[in-house]
């Protein structure tokens, strides 16, 4: 495994052990439902203001510099976390984390920088692959952390530290691994990266981060809701919410481990992103046409593999197209434009859920997946690659 992607690994299978028990600390600290809410999406918000920032300041620094910065917070974030006895600790302890969180982004530009325009969507999914199995794996160390109870959260944050401990050592070793490389970034003020809304402005960077940003939010909008749809239409508890998601995740790292390197070396990361959109559309479907454990679970590994392929061939098409010295800044505006969807997603998805029926969530998801399939078809035809070459 890459260094980079070895570093997003460590550091994300922390948040795999603390997401999964802050809804329940929250409660525990008396938080209603919509406080829980708005907890959940607290680093996100932060990843929203500081990913360009982080994303940028690595155009100008080296990619290195600012992932230790900006790892060197997640401890300490942690152990507030794990010594957190009101709602206010509790809201800081996640704005801190959301420091930590923005720096993925610049992982991706160091991903960018080490890897060549063949093999950049591989690059990109090896760093997508982490969550996935941060995500698998975090979880069940959790588990055993937070004891026979299920409620020992400090011992399950002290855990969450110790991975972010160890995420920033491997920064310190990547830094001796690949001295210098990123060097010319740090050295060179005057080839500093453009305002980001020259880089939007630009046709080839816009409509990845557009179509991203779509497939975010009505991922993220059955990602909030599948909860509360399942117990009403299939009667499913936590456990079974909690196997329908580890089927997501493993059906996203198979195909960004097998499918990824086989199909986009074959027909280009255009045609497997509108293969990928497809697979999301028939996913979302499902839910509407066919409501049953079978189809759902289906659906999810749909729903899994299609968004990571897509994000992972999307992210590639946009690092090839934005110049070299930008990559920071591209990957971390593209980056706060997702956070940003996966606030509203989840806003529409309860809204949608509650107020217009069950099933409109996966109809919109459906209709906007296939939306964005047309685009993706059109954008990326033959005769637009060679007009774009």
């Amino acid at each position: 495994m890459p260094a980079p992607v070895l570093v997003a690994l460590t550091y994300l299978v922390g948040l795999g052990i603390v997401y999964p028990f802050l809804p329940f600390q929250a409660l525990a600290l008396g938080a209603s439902p919509l406080t829980v809410s708005l907890l959940l999406v607290t680093d996100t918000a932060v990843v929203l203001l500081l990913a360009p920032v982080w994303g940028r300041l690595s155009d100008r620094l080296g990619r290195r510099r600012v992932i230790f910065f900006a790892l060197a917070t997640a401890p300490f974030a942690n152990l507030l976390l794990a010594h957190a006895d009101s709602l206010s600790l509790l809201f800081l302890a996640r704005a801190c984390a959301g420091v930590g969180n923005a720096v993925i982004p610049v992982i991706q530009a160091l991903v960018a920088d080490r890897t060549c325009l063949r093999t950049r969507v591989c690059g990109m999914a090896n760093v997508n692959s982490a969550y996935g199995l941060a995500f698998i794996i975090g979880p069940l160390v959790g588990t055993v952390l937070l004891g026979a109870g299920g409620d020992d959260y400090r011992s399950a944050a002290f855990g969450a530290a110790g991975f972010a401990v160890l995420s920033l050592l491997l920064t310190l070793a990547l830094g001796r691994e690949d001295s210098g490389k990123d060097a010319p970034a740090a050295t060179a003020p005057a080839t500093i990266a453009p305002p980001p809304r020259r880089i939007v402005m630009a046709p080839l960077c816009l409509a990845p981060i557009a179509l991203m940003a779509v497939l975010s939010f009505v991922y993220a909008s059955m990602d909030s809701t599948l909860g509360l749809w399942s117990q009403r239409v299939l009667a499913w508890d936590a456990r079974d919410v909690s196997l329908a998601f580890t089927l997501a995740g493993a059906a996203a790292v198979f195909s960004l481990w097998v499918l990824i390197p086989r199909l986009c070396g074959r027909y280009g990361e255009g045609r497997v992103t509108a293969g990928a959109c497809a697979a999301m559309g028939l996913g979302f479907l499902l839910f509407v046409l066919w409501p049953s454990d079978l189809a759902v679970a289906l659906a999810l590994m749909l729903l899994g593999a299609g968004i990571a392929m897509c994000l992972s061939c999307l992210q590639a098409l946009l690092s090839k197209a934005a110049p070299d010295n930008v990559q920071g800044s591209a990957m971390g505006l593209n980056h706060a434009v997702l956070s940003f969807a996966r606030i509203l997603g989840p806003v529409w998805g309860g809204f949608a859920l509650g107020s217009l029926g069950v099933g409109w969530p996966y109809l919109a998801g459906a209709l906007l997946t296939f939306a964005a399939l047309l685009v993706v078809i059109w954008f990326y035809r033959p005769e637009a690659r060679v007009l774009q070459n």
